[in-house]
């Protein structure tokens, strides 16, 4: 049975996303829904520390901040199981999620909900060389923490690397709006 590894966001946390991730798994799949190693001041916890403060509209992430997205990706690998993966995650977790591929997993498909990519150069080189598979994208128009420009990068470079790219555009932020819940599980049982 595939097994889907759905990621919270910043100030997030595997229980707070746990109800969503249960509602669209498929009937026999596993779950898997891990906290992110580094606790947000505000609340939950980050897969890794904007320095000076969160600026979501900064697109580069610094040296330690991504000293803090390899960590938590280690520690990510290690907790995945041996199985045929679908890797999801709402805004930080779908970045993460897309940084994931760079390891030697059975991936059958990426969720990528609002969010953005952390190393477009490495995630397009990366795509040319693994097996072509499938996309579920969605964003929303007015998301003032992840720009829809950053975000549509996503779709664009996983489209130019031959993966089958569904996509979902809406006009609410930056949120997993209950209306297209069944279509993410639509989409996941059709894989």
């Amino acid at each position: 049975m595939p097994t889907l590894v759905m990621m919270h966001g910043m100030t997030g946390t595997s229980e707070m996303m746990r109800p969503f991730a249960e509602k669209v798994l498929p009937g026999g799949w596993n779950l898997l829904v891990p906290q992110a190693e580094f606790s947000h001041p505000n609340r939950g916890y980050t897969w890794w520390r904007y320095e000076g403060g969160d600026n979501p509209g900064r697109r580069i992430l610094t040296a330690k901040e991504l000293s803090d997205v390899d960590s938590s990706l280690l520690k990510l690998v290690n907790q995945l199981p041996d199985d045929e993966l679908v890797l999801g995650g709402f805004s930080q977790g779908g970045a993460m999620a897309q940084e994931l591929l760079q390891f030697d997993l059975d991936i059958k498909g990426i969720i990528a909900i609002g969010t953005r990519v952390v190393r477009p150069l490495e995630l397009k080189s990366r795509l040319t060389e693994i097996e072509q598979n499938n996309l579920f994208w969605m964003h929303g128009e007015s998301d003032h923490r992840v720009s829809l420009e950053a975000g549509l990068e996503i779709p664009e470079l996983f489209e130019e690397a031959g993966w089958d790219v569904h996509r979902i555009q809406h006009h609410k932020g930056h949120m997993i709006p209950i209306e297209y819940h069944k279509n993410l599980k639509d989409w996941l049982q059709n894989l």
